[in-house]
């Protein structure tokens, strides 16, 4: 029976440096679609057009899920002191820089990176054997040749690509000659790619990638997904020839903020921090890295054995090269949490309901704005809670009963087996919930909150959809329930409900 932790516990400190197991990369996902499923991955082909933001956010993602060989095209030169995540590039071309870069992420992946941009017939003999062709640049010349080429040689195309505030994903579907003519995507030909879109846009194409190997043709992309910012309807195609608003920076750089969890979700919303430009990015946790979990928390690809919240933190200053300042702490959060800092903003990053429990009650205790967000294999939710604008967690999830009740469980059972995860629908939830803090801070550009959850489901027809809510809750009036939990609890639970204790 697992001991109750009533209290804070002393500060860990990092062990000696553990060797990553590689056999234990991949047991999460795993456990969603076997070691075929895996094999799957490992023995696919996926080329990867264009180095800008779009396509380098996607090859991470890629390299990450296991795609045992990623193909990197771009003939473009790397900028100076150019990053990516925290690591320095060489200089050269982005193909050849970004190959050792990505390798550091995942070792058991081939990197191949070939120095040209997809301009003419020639250059298609890069996409040979490919598994899957996904086109990431904002050249419509690029997308006709990979487009082309997939459709004489039978190889499923993506096209995907991003400008300020807006990014779209498509299937070229061979079979409707409309599709093919907006798989060129004119409309974002010559604009700059946006790093915040292509980071949201990720996570959803990988798991496109997957199931075109899978060849899960029932769930076979059949519109377009779209992603944008301004106001309204987050999923939608914008009006034709408007333009997005930046964010005023000025506003971010005097925000300070902080992820309550600094696992998966903690990691990718920590890459969007760094683009966000927040002027603190704290983190809260209490555990290290561990290998089972390195195929979602990317960033610990050289902290296997570190504290997280530590971990996270020096990345996120490097991240941002010193622009958002970052302390990690090393804290078991608890009923009663009360960090020192007063925060404009914190992030609900756990995948536990207590802790989510106690998140929430230090939020609504506090007056202070709350984003959630949560992955599930094929599934991604996010969900904003605000004082006079959005109901509480303890109105839409009754996260106060659920998730005492889980813990009890918990502590009651003889084994705590970690559930299915994977890296799509974490790097899905985390970044979209970070891109929500506009919604907070700038509503007349980005909308007001929205009262409800906002989700991505993987097999549905509509990828993203929202359940609104009608009105706001008074709870920030009022006392939060005590979550505190006594052994004399725990026992008088498992003697009422031995039938919901796991083995």
């Amino acid at each position: 029976m697992t001991e109750p932790q009533t209290q804070l516990q002393p500060q860990l400190q990092d062990a000696e440096p553990e060797i990553l197991i590689e056999e234990e990369r991949y047991r999460r996902q795993i456990m969603i679609w076997g070691d075929e499923g895996q094999r799957k991955l490992a023995n696919a082909r996926v080329a990867v057009i264009g180095l800008d933001a779009q396509g380098v956010y996607l090859a991470l993602c890629l390299t990450a899920l296991g795609i045992g060989n990623v193909v990197l095209i771009d003939g473009n030169e790397t900028k100076k002191d150019e990053l990516f995540l925290d690591i320095g590039l060489p200089t050269g071309t982005r193909a050849l820089s970004y190959s050792p870069a990505l390798g550091l992420i995942n070792k058991q992946v081939n990197i191949e990176g070939y120095p040209t941009n997809l301009e003419s017939r020639i250059d298609q003999l890069l996409l040979e054997n490919a598994t899957v062709i996904v086109d990431a640049t904002n050249s419509v010349r690029s997308k006709q040749l990979a487009v082309a080429y997939g459709r004489e040689k039978g190889i499923p195309v993506l096209s995907t690509s991003s400008r300020q505030g807006y990014a779209k994903l498509l299937l070229a579907n061979k079979d409707k000659q409309h599709c093919l003519m907006e798989s060129l995507m004119a409309n974002f030909e010559f604009q700059q790619q946006d790093a915040l879109m292509a980071l949201m846009m990720c996570g959803v194409t990988a798991e496109e990638v997957r199931k075109l190997i899978f060849d899960e043709r029932e769930h076979f992309l059949t519109e377009p997904i779209r992603f944008q910012l301004g106001s309204g309807y987050r999923f939608r195609a914008p009006e034709k020839d408007s333009a997005f608003a930046a964010p005023n920076q000025n506003i971010y750089s005097g925000l300070s903020i902080a992820f309550l969890g600094g696992g998966a979700l903690g990691c990718w919303g920590a890459i969007a921090a760094s683009l966000m430009g927040f002027g603190r990015a704290d983190v809260y946790d209490y555990d290290a890295f561990k290998s089972h979990n390195i195929n979602r928390q990317v960033l610990a690809y050289d902290g296997i054995g570190k504290l997280k919240a530590p971990h996270l933190a020096e990345k996120i200053i490097a991240m941002s090269r010193g622009r958002t300042q970052s302390t990690g702490f090393n804290t078991l959060i608890l009923p009663g949490f009360e960090p020192q800092t007063r925060y404009d903003l914190v992030f609900d990053f756990v995948d536990n309901r207590y802790t989510r429990a106690v998140n929430s009650a230090y939020a609504v205790s506090h007056g202070i704005p709350l984003i959630s967000a949560g992955a599930l294999p094929h599934s991604a939710r996010w969900d904003i809670h605000a004082k006079g604008l959005t109901q509480c967690m303890g109105c839409v999830f009754d996260i106060y009963e659920e998730g005492r009740k889980e813990e009890m469980i918990r502590r009651a059972s003889c084994a705590d087996n970690p559930d299915p995860s994977v890296v799509t629908g974490n790097a899905i939830a985390a970044v979209c919930a970070l891109l929500e803090a506009y919604a907070l801070f700038e509503p007349e550009k980005f909308s007001r909150p929205f009262n409800g959850e906002y989700s991505y489901r993987a097999n549905a027809q509509k990828r993203f959809g929202t359940s609104p809510l009608s009105n706001p809750c008074d709870c920030y009036s009022k006392p939060v329930p005590g979550l505190e939990i006594s052994k004399e609890d725990v026992e008088a639970f498992a003697l009422a409900h031995p039938e919901l204790l796991r083995a």
